[in-house]
């Protein structure tokens, strides 16, 4: 984190010490360690779901043409698909509560924060809402993984090992640039619509990574919802917002070094790799005050 900061307040608020700035910058460096953890938790998650995805379908020896992991394309195969990503749902929003919690040990502080947790999401969708969506979007990803290494003729151990260590970048699986150069053969919707993108590669970006920032991105504005609360609740007259690396970052340079008032709304973090912080600002007493 950034060692030097400047500090421009007017004279009625009280001078930021620099207990206040050490301890706002350990509460960001324990928000950043729980969102991490977080995240590598997720992504076994993910990975595991993929395997036993990837399993059930070479179990029900799909043909990777026309395979679609739906319910008209076999629907006993795709009952067992949905519980598998029913749970995976299930134990990534109980993480997401669980790690945004580590914010704080006040258990009467923990109700409100899990009811503006849930409230989060695309288009006021929720929480839960918003996973379900790019769950969906990830299952397509599997689908065409699954599809290619089909068609490549790799067998179940192969394949569970490649899906699993591509997850992350499914479009240069071995195997994907075939079946993107003969997409319009395939029914696995990434393949067949996604088309053909530089170099016979397809798209690069992977919903994984997506659910990635997704979940890191949560824990994130939980914590900095939680700061704001208690600056409020201890009478802070507002906060100011520094940089918390050296990194180039104009979006991070455009929040900091100033003053927002407390009934303002928590502009932090301002992208999932945003580690700058918010150090409380109090007014002076009255006897304080220099006229």
């Amino acid at each position: 984190m950034a060692d030097t900061i400047k500090i421009q307040l007017e004279n009625i608020y009280k001078p930021i010490t620099e207990e206040q700035i050490r301890t706002s910058k350990n509460f960001v460096l324990r928000r950043e360690s729980a969102a991490n953890g977080l995240r590598s938790l997720v992504d076994a998650l993910m990975e595991d779901a993929a395997d036993e995805i990837t399993r059930i379908c070479y179990r029900y020896g799909v043909e990777p043409t026309a395979f679609t992991i739906s319910p008209d394309y076999n629907s006993d195969m795709f009952k067992e698909i949905a519980n598998v990503m029913d749970m995976l749902e299930d134990e990534i929003l109980d993480l997401l509560e669980d790690y945004s919690l580590k914010c704080t040990k006040d258990e009467k502080k923990k109700a409100p924060l899990i009811l503006w947790i849930l409230a989060l999401g695309r288009n006021n969708k929720g929480l839960r809402a918003s996973l379900e969506q790019r769950l969906r979007t990830l299952l397509r990803d599997i689908e065409a993984m699954i599809a290619a290494a089909r068609k490549a003729g790799f067998g179940t151990d192969k394949a569970v090992r490649l899906i699993r260590s591509n997850l992350h970048t499914a479009y240069q699986m071995p195997g994907m640039a075939a079946a993107f150069k003969n997409h319009s053969l395939f029914k696995a919707r990434n393949i067949r619509y996604k088309g053909v993108k530089k170099g016979n590669r397809g798209e690069s970006n992977s919903e994984a990574n997506n659910i990635d920032r997704f979940v890191k991105t949560t824990v994130q504005m939980a914590w900095m919802h939680y700061q704001h609360e208690l600056y409020e609740e201890k009478g802070a007259a507002g906060y100011m917002c520094f940089r918390g690396s050296t990194f180039h970052c104009p979006i991070c340079d455009d929040v900091c070094n100033k003053f927002y008032p407390i009934d303002s709304q928590m502009p932090l973090p301002v992208h999932p790799s945003c580690c700058c912080f918010a150090v409380p600002v109090y007014e002076k007493d009255i006897n304080d005050l220099t006229l």
